[in-house]
């Protein structure tokens, strides 16, 4: 099932942006940044090894999907009244 997806999406034009562990970045995250800097740092895990401008933007965007997910998890309140 999983493969049948993976193929759905790579037909429709997706772009999938690979990390420098090899595997890839979550689709929802974008695209990595363009220009980074030439140090070279370890990456959240499963990421490897790569520059301190793309760690900032793999923390960040781990931080967004930790927001997202509390606020998708809050209670309905019913509407207003």
């Amino acid at each position: 099932m999983k493969k049948l997806i993976l193929l759905a999406i790579l037909l429709t034009g997706c772009k999938f942006h690979k990390a420098p562990s090899g595997g890839y970045f979550p689709y929802g995250w974008g695209e990595p940044p363009q220009i980074q800097t030439k140090d070279y740092v370890k990456l959240p895990e499963p990421y490897g090894y790569g520059s301190s401008t793309l760690k900032k933007w793999i923390e960040l965007n781990k931080e967004r999907d930790i927001i997202s997910k509390c606020i998708n998890n809050l209670p309905s309140t019913g509407g207003f009244e």
